[in-house]
């Protein structure tokens, strides 16, 4: 019965992922061993139906489930931290997405 199952505090809402949706990024690292690695530059996050897309330079560097996903913005306001599981391997990676601004 789902009726009166517990709301999870870190499950990400309609209202989140909609403010993350078509950002456009500078550039994506991934930490990995406390380390740092350009994954790409100059691309945006997409969410498709139940799906988080980080593309740069119009290839594919991330993908995971939203369900299994937690997305927080860094406390400089200028990015976004995504903690998931890869659809591809299967391992969890943590993937930092910086937003490009332009002034006009």
């Amino acid at each position: 019965m789902g009726l009166f199952k517990k709301k999870d505090k870190y499950a990400l809402s309609q209202k989140d992922l909609a403010k993350f949706n078509g950002k456009s990024i500078q550039y994506a690292v991934e930490r990995i061993d406390g380390q740092e690695k350009v994954l790409g530059k100059n691309g945006g996050i997409i969410i498709l139906g139940d799906v988080i897309v980080v593309m740069c330079e119009a290839h594919e560097v991330f993908r995971c489930r939203i369900k299994d996903a937690t997305m927080g913005e860094l406390l400089s306001g200028n990015g976004v931290e995504i903690v998931g599981y890869d659809d591809y391997t299967g391992e969890k990676r943590y993937v930092t997405a910086h937003y490009s601004y332009y002034r006009k």
